[in-house]
């Protein structure tokens, strides 16, 4: 049993790994010819054509693994039908059940391989591509359409351009009172990082306090005024960052109670819950697939077979991305998000499996 089970374990691993080659190859070339025209703007060659594709490498991947799980769990079974192995595993009577146990360790551990890489990789990689401004990275950096609200110290600040990866433009800075009244207002042009602060340039100020109905106007500053804070160039990228190409631990961090982030604190928490899920999800797939792929016939090639596999590979995604969509939005709280397409899936793959137990 073990020998069988380390065959069919290093067929699935050789075959999602070259799926996942295949797959990051060809969405990453595409995903640069579509952005070739920005790398050129910005002064890049050839070779960082290839830049931008390692970068967003780990990008890629968190939003396919799963699917290329799927994909290498049916190309197995398609192997096993086409060899005659099915045929010679069900006559030994290690039925669809013992099936999934055997390979279990492998799409498990695959899940978990995966999950490592992408909390080590992605953040650092998103990272650099903001500062690189490339791409989607324009519209999702801190923008006038997508500006960036913090709280800092009491105050709420405001920013709305990322000039350099450490240099803010267009800030606001609202000081309030203990009742939460604001107090006066700063208008700042740019704010540089200058360790372990902000320099503050081009600040006008609007005195709020006491004006009871009073017209007033920012009035210029002609000193230059530090932002105190701890915040520096790579806490802003997180901030400015979409909660789920963040790490574990920082999606943790901004989803408790009080701390800011772009997003509201349920976004980053369900995107972690999400992260964290995706290993029981490819188990759940596993046993619908190989539900699925219980075919015998003489003339049975697993092809048709295969399609239907992969389509239901697709309607999970589908479903499990509304529900993201929904649960990063508000709209639906952030567990039964998680749980409903896995219960869906998860109930449809365990009695397809009982079926073929009782057939």
């Amino acid at each position: 049993m073990f020998k069988l089970a380390a065959y069919i374990s290093k067929t699935f691993v050789i075959t999602w790994l070259t799926l996942v080659f295949g797959f990051l190859t060809l969405i990453g070339l595409l995903d640069s010819l579509a952005n070739g025209a920005d790398i050129v703007k910005s002064g890049g060659g050839f070779s960082d054509t290839f830049r931008y594709m390692f970068l967003r490498a780990p990008v890629i991947f968190d939003r396919i693994f799963v699917f290329t799980l799927v994909v290498a769990i049916l190309m197995v079974f398609v192997k096993l039908i086409r060899n005659h192995e099915l045929v010679a595993l069900l006559g030994f009577g290690i039925s669809a059940t013992k099936q999934v146990l055997l390979l279990t360790p492998a799409v498990i551990g695959a899940s978990l391989i995966s999950i490592l890489f992408i909390d080590i990789a992605m953040a650092p990689a998103v990272r650099a591509l903001q500062s690189w401004g490339i791409g989607e990275y324009k519209i999702k950096n801190i923008t006038s359409d997508n500006p960036l609200w913090l709280e800092d110290r009491g105050r709420i600040i405001r920013a709305t351009q990322r000039i350099n990866y450490d240099e803010l433009g267009d800030l606001r800075f609202f000081f309030r009172d203990d009742d939460g009244r604001v107090e006066r207002i700063w208008h700042a042009e740019r704010a540089t990082y200058k360790k372990p602060n902000w320099e503050l340039s081009g600040i006008e100020e609007l005195e709020v306090k006491g004006a009871d109905g009073e017209t007033r106007v920012f009035k210029s500053v002609t000193e230059t005024r530090i932002w105190e804070t701890r915040q520096n160039p790579n806490s802003i990228a997180r901030l400015a960052a979409e909660p789920r190409d963040l790490s574990l631990s920082e999606m943790r961090n901004f989803s408790k109670r009080g701390n800011s982030g772009s997003k509201p604190s349920f976004a980053y928490k369900f995107w972690h819950a999400h992260r964290i899920t995706r290993p029981l999800a490819a188990f759940l797939l596993l046993i619908a697939c190989a539900a699925l792929m219980q075919r015998t016939g003489r003339e049975d090639t697993g092809n048709k077979t295969l399609i239907l596999g992969i389509t239901m590979a697709f309607m999970f995604l589908i479903f499990d991305g509304a529900m993201a969509t929904f649960a990063a939005s508000g709209s639906v709280a952030v567990w039964p998000a998680i749980a409903l397409p896995l219960l869906v899936f998860g109930l449809g793959g365990s009695y397809m499996l009982l079926r073929t137990e009782t057939l």
